[in-house]
């Protein structure tokens, strides 16, 4: 399930971050588990279900500030080293982000024809 690979993946983030920054070397801090359990609430009642975005993608943000804050810089930290303890989980999260702005980038030029569209027809 979708829901179940996000937590895992995001875990494995706040593990990264956690182990480096904070030097813990059993687990998570309890800092770090309460973001991990915060995440993977905001997750469970995210709206969109199987078919989001990733957060940073999300039209809705549904973490309080501080938290976002926190999960920012642990996605900041964790992501480039992604490449070495997880590449494909890193690799399939630039090839999604990927194709996530070019279907934007579509849909934004379609509605910008339509517009124009609808004002040369007013003319």
């Amino acid at each position: 399930m979708q829901k179940d690979k996000d937590v895992e993946i995001v875990n494995i983030m706040i593990g990264i971050f956690c182990k480096r920054k904070h030097r813990s070397k059993n687990g998570l801090c309890q800092e770090c588990q309460e973001l991990a359990d915060y995440a993977k609430a905001r997750r469970e009642k995210c709206p969109f279900g199987d078919n989001k975005t990733f957060c940073s993608n999300c039209k809705i943000h549904c973490y309080k500030p501080s938290m976002r804050q926190k999960i920012s810089e642990v996605m900041r930290f964790s992501g480039p080293r992604m490449m070495f303890s997880h590449p494909i989980i890193a690799f399939r999260h630039v090839s999604e982000t990927i194709k996530y702005k070019r279907k934007e980038k579509k849909e934004k030029n379609k509605a910008q024809k339509a517009q124009q569209q609808g004002e040369d027809n007013e003319k």
